[in-house]
């Protein structure tokens, strides 16, 4: 009887023992768990807007059109003691169609960013690494009326931007940072080889002879140093209303360093309801090293006196209303 008794408590005592621990195994998965979920917060928004206007016999004027762009937006934060790692992918384009003409696009951005982040000073200063890079989807072209003049001004790569930094981060709030980098490089590529020739975007230019026959191509990279202040801010400024906007200044330590480079990117995300959003899409760019080409008298010949080439401001902007899901 006595035996029996001892193998009893011994089975109760065993049976104890693994349920406690099986508990503790699991309270501390879950633990773990929601540490990780804690370290990273992830946000974005992905919107589809069409339109179409039809005119017939419309006293007020106008052209019949269609219209679809897309945008896709996703940031991912992670945090652990004194270190931050931040992501950020930027994506839109869109497309039109006025009248009878061709397709053509009317916006077009890829932008991809990671910055790492320690601890420096005080709670809001903090040593970074950045590095990201900003290019398009497809071709670009000019037009005379509904057809493309010329090759196109623009591709994938053509231009692209990998820029980076080394420097300190200021930031006094999650939703706001100021990144000054005194060290920064910036490398412009140029994949279409007849750019290159012409020394677009920057690019070293192809040599010619006195007779005009080509001696080299041009270079299709072109690397520079100097310093960047960037300015990222992304919050709800109001109930459904959110901004995102990103300000990139870079100066060229050797050559015209007075020169600024400036990318100033905008948008706001009003959401009417659970899939329904209207965006405001707001792009401004000035690099000296552009040239903008002015057809004064649109034939695609840029031989008018009145044409001007040199640097200019370029500004783009779009409201689009539609399907829109924020997550």
């Amino acid at each position: 009887m006595k035996k029996i008794t001892l193998s009893l408590l011994a089975i109760l005592s065993l049976e104890t023992f693994a349920n406690n621990n099986l508990t503790l195994t699991k309270d501390s998965l879950a633990t773990d768990s929601a540490k990780k979920e804690k370290n990273w917060k992830t946000s974005g928004f992905f919107g589809v807007n069409a339109s179409q206007t039809s005119l017939s016999n419309w006293q007020g004027g106008g052209q019949d059109n269609v219209a679809f762009n897309f945008i896709f937006n996703l940031q991912a934060d992670y945090t652990k003691g004194k270190h931050s790692w931040t992501n950020k992918l930027d994506a839109q384009y869109g497309i039109m169609k006025p009248g009878v003409g061709i397709f053509r696009k009317n916006i077009d951005q890829l932008f991809a960013m990671s910055k790492y982040s320690i601890n420096a000073f005080s709670k809001y200063w903090f040593y970074s690494a950045q590095a990201d890079y900003r290019t398009q989807f497809a071709p670009g072209y000019n037009y005379v009326g509904d057809s493309i003049a010329g090759n196109a001004t623009s591709d994938m790569n053509s231009p692209g931007y990998i820029q980076l930094a080394l420097g300190l981060d200021y930031k006094p709030a999650d939703y706001f940072s100021v990144t000054f980098a005194p060290v920064a490089g910036k490398i412009t590529r140029v994949n279409r080889q007849y750019l290159a020739d012409e020394g677009a975007y920057g690019v070293t230019a192809a040599t010619y002879d006195a007779n005009g026959i080509m001696l080299a191509h041009g270079k299709r990279t072109r690397a520079e140093f100097g310093g960047r202040i960037v300015v990222k801010f992304k919050k709800d400024i109001a109930k459904n209303v959110n901004w995102d906007s990103y300000l990139d200044l870079f100066s060229n330590y050797m050559n015209n360093p007075q020169n600024i480079d400036v990318v100033f990117n905008n948008l706001v995300t009003i959401k009417v309801s659970k899939f329904f959003s209207v965006n405001l899409i707001s792009q401004m760019i000035y690099d000296d090293d552009i040239i903008i080409r002015r057809d004064w008298n649109q034939d695609g010949l840029y031989d008018n006196p009145n044409d001007i080439n040199g640097p200019r401001l370029q500004l783009l902007t779009t409201l689009a209303v539609g399907f829109g899901y924020k997550f």
